[in-house]
């Protein structure tokens, strides 16, 4: 009984995919085409996918501290630059609307969880999907007029992003010290439910962007 409860978000989740459309197509916020830096600093916080899977990756450094709290970070930004890279050229990560979706699923199972993977299986799974957002959120199109600066702020928002993590992570730990990684693994999964079975709501924040820039 205990099991089939656990599985039962992955379950929906999994029905719900059968008929997902493209979630990862991130806006390049055409209104800030002037200030590159800026645009690329709002690029992870436009869809919740991005935001909330680059929080978690803060939350899972945290959850296993010591190396983890530079190297999954670390290793996160690399990736996504190197998604960032392919897209540019051409290659862009395949299926990864798919993958971005998943990589919510599969921190949050992480996080409710535990990590029972070794520190170098963790760093190859977050690199994984990380290079799927990166394919996301890097496009060479004609609403970036400055590459390497857009990619400067996109990479910046995401540390800091990591890093809010890290902290938020650190401070429940010590103020809760019960189940603070649970319940947000657990919030992680229903938001990929949510996001996968009503998929405007990603786009809250971009929307919030937009307006603001008007």
């Amino acid at each position: 009984m205990n099991k089939s409860i656990k599985a039962s978000p992955y379950a929906l989740l999994l029905a719900s995919l059968v008929g997902l459309p493209s979630l990862a197509q991130a806006h390049h916020a055409e209104f800030m085409t002037s200030e590159p830096f800026l645009q690329g600093i709002s690029m992870p916080i436009h869809g919740l996918d991005h935001m909330l899977v680059t929080i978690a990756v803060g939350l899972i450094a945290a959850q296993l501290g010591g190396k983890a709290l530079w190297a999954i970070p670390g290793i996160f930004s690399v990736s996504v630059l190197l998604g960032g890279i392919l897209n540019i050229m051409g290659v862009p990560v395949p299926l990864a609307e798919y993958g971005i979706l998943a990589s919510i699923v599969v921190f949050g199972g992480l996080l409710a969880w535990g990590s029972r993977l070794s520190i170098l299986l963790t760093l190859c799974v977050v690199a994984l999907f990380a290079s799927c957002h990166g394919s996301a959120l890097i496009a060479n199109d004609s609403n970036v007029h400055n590459m390497p600066v857009f990619i400067a702020g996109c990479l910046f928002s995401a540390l800091l992003l990591q890093g809010g993590g890290i902290a938020l992570g650190l401070l429940l730990q010590r103020v809760l010290q019960f189940g603070v990684y649970r319940y947000a693994g657990l919030a992680m999964l229903m938001a990929a439910v949510v996001i996968s079975l009503f998929p405007g709501v990603n786009d809250f924040m971009i929307n919030l962007i937009e307006k603001s820039g008007h």
